[in-house]
C-alpha cells in the first residue's frame, strides 16, 4: 500500500516558539502529540529566510540562486519541475491548500488542485477565501483597515469571527479535502498564512498569552562597528519603515513588541487547533498510520531581536525552524541533532511516494536519519537571499554580504549571536574554510541555474527561428499560409 504525504508548513515561525524547543507555556496540544510520536528535528536551517525564494526551494529542490528567485519580486519558472507535479505524474492527488505565493498567484506548479487563501495584506487578490468571506456577506480586510492597527503597531485584532481566520478557513478546507479524496494516495502540501504578520489572532485567542512569560527581545550590541552595512541601517533603526502597510516599525515600544509575541503565539495556538482538525480527518478515514506527515515553516521572524523584524538575515531566528515527522518507521518521542535543512524534504518526499527524483537535486533526503542509519551527512547548511549568502557547519555560521561587510559567529559560545569575530585573526582559518564551502555551493548552484536558463534560452531561440522560417515562407509563397 501506497504512503500518503502530507505536509504542513506555517509562515514565518521561528524554532523557539514550541513547547518541543522549549516554549514550555505555548499551548500546542496538537503538534506536541505530532513530537511525542514523530521525530523532532533540533538545528533545521532553511535554504533563504524569505517568502518567494524559500518556497521556490520547497517546490524545487533546488537553492534559490540554482532556480534564479533570490528575491520576492522573483518567480519560479514553470519549466523548473516540481515535486508536486512529478509526484502527481508518478499516480498520487496532489493538492497545494493555503498560501503557496505564486506568480501568478493561483498557477498550479504541477498541483492537481489548489485551494487558495494567499498573504493575508493581500487584500486585492480573489481567492477562494476571499469568495468564502463573500458568501458570508463580509469583505477580506486589509490589515491597515483593522480596528487599532496604528496603535498596536502591525499587531492588532482580526475583524471577524475566528471561523472566518485565514489560519481557521485553511485548517477547514484541508479537513474537507481529506474527507471527499477517496481512497487515491495523495501528496498535499497544507500552508497556512500565519504566525506571519501583521500579528492578528482572532479576539477569542487574543489573551491567550496576555501573562505568559514572554521573552523579551535580543538587544541591539553595544558594538555596531563590525555589523555589515545592510544590517546597520535596520539596527541603527534607519531603514525598518513599511509604507506598504503603513506603519514605521523603529518606532515600535517595548510593550508593542510584547504584544506583537502575545499574538504570534496566538495565532499559533490558533494553527494548532486546525492541526487538530486534520489529524481527525486522517483518523476518520483510517489513514493516519499510512500517512507521513512533516511539519515545518518557511522562514523565522525577528520579533524585534537585534533591533530587526520580520527576516531577510542569517539570524536563527530568521532561519532556523521547526522540523518534526510523524509517520509509518519514524521512531516515536526521538530527536535528531544532525544539522538538516528543509532542502533536504524534497528527495524524502520523492522516496515517500516511491518516484524517481531529479538527479541534481541540491537537498539529501532526511530518510535515513529518521531510519537511524549513520549514512555521511553534508557538512554544512547554506541559506542565501537577494546578493547575501550564508553558510554554517552546525557550530560557525560564516555571512557574505555583496554590499560589504562579513559576519561569522560562533554559536557554541554565542548563541544570541552578538558579537561578530569576522575581524579576529584567531579565526582566519575557520572563515577561509568556510568561505570555500560557500564558493564552491555558489558554483554549484551557478551550474544547475545554466540548465534551466539554458533550456528556456533554447525554447526561445526555437520559437524565433521558427517565426523566421514562417516569415520567409509566407514572402516566398504566400499561398502556401
Amino acid at each position: 500500500m501506497k504512503r500518503n504525504l502530507l505536509f504542513i508548513t506555517t509562515d514565518q515561525q521561528r524554532q523557539d516558539s514550541l513547547p518541543c524547543y522549549g516554549m514550555s507555556f505555548m499551548k500546542t496540544p496538537n503538534l506536541d502529540r505530532l513530537a511525542s510520536e514523530g521525530m523532532v528535528f533540533d538545528r533545521c536551517y532553511v535554504p533563504a529566510p524569505l517568502c518567494v525564494p524559500c518556497r521556490a526551494s520547497i517546490m524545487s529542490g533546488y537553492y534559490p540562486s540554482a532556480v534564479g528567485t533570490m528575491g520576492n519580486e522573483t518567480w519560479l519558472d514553470p519549466d523548473v519541475p516540481t515535486w508536486a507535479g512529478l509526484i502527481s505524474e508518478g499516480g498520487y492527488r496532489t493538492a497545494g491548500i493555503g498560501k503557496m505565493h505564486f506568480a501568478p498567484w493561483d498557477i498550479l506548479n504541477g498541483f492537481d488542485e489548489r485551494i487558495t487563501c494567499e498573504d493575508k495584506r493581500h487584500s486585492y487578490i480573489p481567492d477562494d477565501h476571499a469568495r468564502f468571506l463573500e458568501r458570508h456577506g463580509l469583505e477580506k480586510p486589509h490589515p491597515a483597515d483593522y480596528p487599532r492597527y496604528y496603535e498596536t503597531n502591525g499587531a492588532p485584532l482580526y475583524p471577524y469571527a475566528k471561523s472566518f481566520h485565514p489560519d481557521a478557513y485553511i485548517a477547514d478546507q484541508a479537513a474537507e479535502w481529506l474527507d471527499r479524496n477517496g481512497d487515491a494516495p495523495f501528496a498535499v502540501w497544507v500552508s497556512f498564512v500565519g504566525p506571519h504578520d501583521p500579528y492578528d489572532p482572532p479576539a477569542e485567542l487574543a489573551d491567550m498569552y496576555k501573562d505568559a512569560p514572554i521573552p523579551e527581545p535580543i538587544p541591539v550590541p553595544d558594538r555596531l562597528e563590525d555589523k555589515a552595512a545592510i544590517k546597520l541601517q535596520r539596527a541603527a533603526k534607519l531603514a525598518m519603515t513599511n509604507s506598504m502597510f503603513r506603519i514605521d516599525v523603529s518606532q515600535t515600544t517595548p510593550e508593542q513588541f510584547r504584544t506583537w509575541r502575545a499574538h504570534y503565539y496566538a495565532n499559533i495556538s490558533l494553527i494548532d487547533e486546525g492541526i487538530g482538525k486534520i489529524l481527525d480527518a486522517l483518523e476518520r478515514k483510517g489513514i493516519l498510520e499510512q500517512t507521513t506527515i512533516v511539519f515545518t515553516s518557511d522562514h523565522g521572524d525577528a520579533l524585534g531581536d537585534h533591533g530587526m523584524v520580520w527576516k531577510g538575515f542569517f539570524y536563527d531566528s530568521m532561519v532556523k525552524v521547526p522540523l518534526i515527522v510523524r509517520g509509518p518507521g519514524v521512531p516515536a518521542g526521538s530527536r535528531c541533532e544532525t544539522l538538516v535543512s528543509t532542502l533536504d524534504l524534497i528527495p524524502y518526499f520523492y522516496e515517500t511516494c516511491e518516484v524517481k527524483a531529479p538527479s541534481d537535486l541540491q537537498g539529501r533526503s532526511i530518510g535515513p536519519l529518521l531510519e537511524g542509519s549513520g549514512a555521511p551527512r553534508p557538512a554544512y547548511v547554506f541559506s542565501e537571499v537577494d546578493q547575501q549568502y550564508m553558510v554554517m557547519d552546525g557550530r560557525y555560521k560564516y555571512s557574505l554580504y555583496a554590499s560589504g561587510g562579513k559576519e561569522l559567529y560562533d554559536l557554541q559560545e554565542d548563541p544570541r549571536e552578538l558579537t561578530n569575530l569576522a575581524g579576529d585573526e584567531r579565526y582566519k582559518d575557520t572563515i577561509a574554510a568556510l568561505h570555500e564551502a560557500l564558493i564552491r555551493h555558489m558554483m554549484e548552484s551557478n551550474s544547475i541555474h545554466s540548465k534551466f536558463t539554458r533550456k528556456t534560452a533554447c525554447a526561445e531561440r526555437d520559437e524565433i527561428e521558427a517565426n523566421y522560417r514562417r516569415e520567409l515562407l509566407a514572402k516566398a509563397n504566400p499561398a502556401a499560409i
